[in-house]
């Protein structure tokens, strides 16, 4: 595959994933019925911990499972894979960046997606096994944003693209821990 062609690839796998989220925005069900009203209740408890209120309301609304989610366990899993899907995301737009820019501030952060997205995708594996694990997985995701972050803060290095995807790692770290801590 060329460079071209990898390029190619990476922009149609973004331009859907974003579509989609548009998608499940736009066309998720109005909240008319008391299961729905609960679900929102279960939202809105674990959203009023996280570090950003209102993006995890926005995140979680976003898909119409979790808007119909009525058990805390079931959420989880949906917040996570959920999790799993951005940072995976995220990684794979870090990986096109660094072919165009091999830096190695750069460079880090494509390592530290990576243990992003391998904490996040232990937490889901975690869920029903050993909920501890499974938060204490959701928590060092964050972390390992953070050190992305700082990887590019101690080279002086600002990527606007790459500390928004730093902050939506850390929210949905945030989301899963929240949600892992009340099971």
């Amino acid at each position: 595959m060329t460079n071209m062609d990898f390029q190619g690839h990476v922009l149609v796998v973004t331009l859907t994933f974003y579509f989609y989220l548009l998608f499940l925005f736009f066309h998720s069900p109005l909240q008319t019925n008391a299961s729905s009203s609960s679900s929102t209740k279960l939202i809105e408890s674990v959203c009023k911990n996280t570090i950003d209120n209102a993006n995890c309301l926005k995140a979680l609304e976003s898909d119409p499972r979790a808007v119909k989610a009525s058990r805390l366990k079931d959420l989880a899993k949906i917040a996570l894979e959920l999790a799993v899907a951005n940072a995976t995301e995220s990684k794979a737009y870090i990986d096109a960046l660094l072919t165009k820019n091999h830096t190695e501030p750069i460079k880090q952060c494509s390592f530290w997606f990576e243990a992003v997205v391998g904490s996040f995708r232990s937490a889901l594996r975690e869920l029903d096994e050993d909920v501890l694990t499974a938060n204490y997985d959701s928590k060092i995701a964050g972390d390992d944003a953070d050190s992305c972050e700082n990887a590019l803060a101690l080279r002086k290095v600002q990527i606007p693209s790459i500390s928004t995807r730093n902050n939506y790692a850390k929210l949905y770290s945030s989301i899963a821990f929240e949600i892992t801590n009340l099971l």
